[in-house]
This record gives structure tokens, sequence and C-alpha cells, in this order.
């Protein structure tokens, strides 16, 4: 009995040693949403950057681990006290293969497709 009375105690304790980013939060979208704020569209402008800088982000690739730490660095600036990485140990990482895509139906005879984001795609 006593054991769980600590075991209960010790969440209890973790739980309320968190910070409260409640007021952070609030804080936050009033400024997103003030239209001659500096937060003002900057998801999407930030999407944009990352996008226009950086180009396609594969799993395992180069670009995305410099886009992490890119987006690690923003949320730092805005203000997140906590903010940290954590190793990633188990992923397979994409490698572009032979795709095809084929349509069956309602065609009588299969027909081959060329599909974007498939073959024929640019490499990278």
């Amino acid at each position: 009995m006593l054991g769980k009375f600590i075991v209960l105690l010790l969440i209890v304790s973790a739980v309320c040693d968190e910070k409260d980013y409640t007021d952070f939060v609030k804080t936050l979208k009033a400024n997103m949403e003030n239209q001659t704020g500096d937060f003002y569209h900057s998801a999407y402008n930030r999407l944009a950057y990352i996008a226009d800088s950086y180009g396609p982000r594969m799993w395992g690739g180069k670009a995305l681990e410099m886009v992490i730490d890119v987006v690690k660095t923003m949320a730092e600036k805005d203000g997140f006290d906590n903010v940290h990485l954590e190793p990633v140990s188990n992923f397979t990482r994409w490698i572009r293969g032979k795709e095809s895509l084929t349509l069956y139906n309602p065609r009588p005879n299969p027909t081959k497709l060329g599909v974007i984001g498939f073959g024929r795609t640019i490499p990278g």
C-alpha cells in the first residue's frame, strides 16, 4: 500500500513540475492573428522559405537533417525554452526504385500510366 502511495506522489510531483505553456500559446496565437504583426502568415512564410531553400526533404536525407536544425532554431527564437532533438535509431531510408502504375479496369486491356510522383520524375 505504501509503495502505491509513493508512486502516486511521484506521478503527481512530475505532473506538477511541468511548465504550463497555456498563456504563451495564447499570446503566440494572438500574434499570428494580428494582421500588422510579425507572425501574421508566418507558418506559410516559413514553409515557403523551407521549400524554396532546401527543396525536397526525403526521409534520411541531408536536406531533412538541415531543415530539422532550422526549425529547432526558429522555435527557440520564438521563445520556446524546452526545444530539443531526439535521436531516431530505427528507420529505413527511401530509395527511388522502378515505379509503375497500370490501369486494369474498366479497360479491356491493361494500360500503363505515367504518374507524377512515381516513374519519370526527376531524381532528388
